[in-house]
């Protein structure tokens, strides 16, 4: 029994021997590799790199051995505390504080309307574009004027209620005129000869007191009375010559012909503009008759129209031009 015993015993341990030697080989085997696991990525040369930026690197340098002094803004004539909220901009080497009155930011605009006036109820923003240089440009209340033309009018830019008056949005775009050209070519016995050049040509032979007109069923003046003056002549020098009073029908107006001087009774005609939010022309406006502000229906009369500006008046609540006198300027 003990001899069956020690067999068994040899036997397990000749097993666990080859075991061992068997798993001592395959270690063996494995660790051949490990030194190409091992290997590492060559470098590359020096030559095959980027050169540096040299003047980047130097101007990175420089700016960090640079020492900033911070000089806090002066608010009547104190230093702000640094830990106090401020705004500051700044254009062409000035330093702005926006929350002080002045210096103005953006002239005529107040500091305060860029940013906002948080007193008022409810508190004001800052507007998105106060760093922009075409602010004044912009509308910041969508009331069809600009910021600067509410500025300059004195009306409040944030408030589309508060507006400049809508005539400053009409411009004369031009005058046209209508020529009528008279001229006196002599008299006698109480008879004078007046000729018309334009519109059309038309000639009347026609005494004192009475009335005449050149076109077919229109009678439109009067001979009022006449008298002989020694007058300059461009050319001739001086001379006597007829100067006849006459009168305008049409118009109750009085005006002389002088013989031999051409005198015109232009009727003029304006073509204006309206420029409130979108363009919108009023064509054929005639000296001493009256127009309308388009999709308003507020009434004007236009008192003159000269070369480079038209003089209007709203009409009152008769229906006749009020006092008031605007002029248009050309544009």
């Amino acid at each position: 029994m003990q001899n069956s015993q020690g067999s068994y015993e040899k036997i397990i341990l000749t097993v666990s021997s080859l075991l061992a030697i068997g798993t001592a080989g395959f270690l063996v085997f494995q660790s051949l590799g490990f030194e190409d696991d091992l290997v590492l990525a060559q470098g590359s040369s020096r030559n095959d790199l980027n050169p540096p930026d040299n003047p980047a690197v130097v101007a990175a340098i420089d700016t960090i051995k640079k020492k900033y002094s911070w000089l806090s803004p002066e608010r009547n004539g104190k230093a702000v505390p640094l830990n106090k909220s401020v705004l500051l901009v700044m254009k062409g080497g000035e330093l702005f504080d926006l929350l002080l009155p002045e210096p103005q930011f953006r002239p005529p605009m107040t500091n305060l309307f860029l940013t906002g006036d948080r007193a008022k109820n409810p508190p004001e923003r800052e507007l998105p574009s106060i760093y922009s240089p075409n602010v004044g440009d912009l509308d910041a209340d969508d009331d069809g004027f600009s910021n600067i033309e509410e500025f300059n009018s004195k009306t409040d830019p944030r408030d589309a209620t508060s507006m400049p008056p809508l005539t400053n949005k009409l411009v004369l775009r031009q005058r046209i005129s209508h020529d009528y050209i008279l001229v006196l070519k002599g008299g006698s016995d109480g008879t004078f000869q007046i000729q018309r050049i334009q519109p059309a040509k038309g000639s009347v032979f026609k005494p004192l007191n009475e009335e005449f007109g050149f076109d077919k069923g229109v009678v439109r003046f009067k001979m009022l009375e006449a008298q002989k003056k020694t007058i300059q002549h461009p050319t001739l020098g001086p001379m006597d010559a007829y100067v006849v009073k006459v009168k305008d029908l049409s118009t109750n107006k009085e005006f002389e012909l002088v013989q031999g001087k051409e005198t015109n009774l232009a009727e003029y005609e304006a073509e204006l503009e309206f420029r409130w939010k979108k363009r919108q022309p009023i064509p054929g406006v005639r000296e001493g008759k009256t127009f309308q502000l388009p999709g308003l229906g507020r009434t004007y009369y236009i008192w003159k129209l000269e070369e480079s500006k038209a003089i209007i008046s709203p009409l009152g609540n008769d229906g006749n031009p009020t006092s008031e006198k605007i002029e248009i300027q050309q544009g």
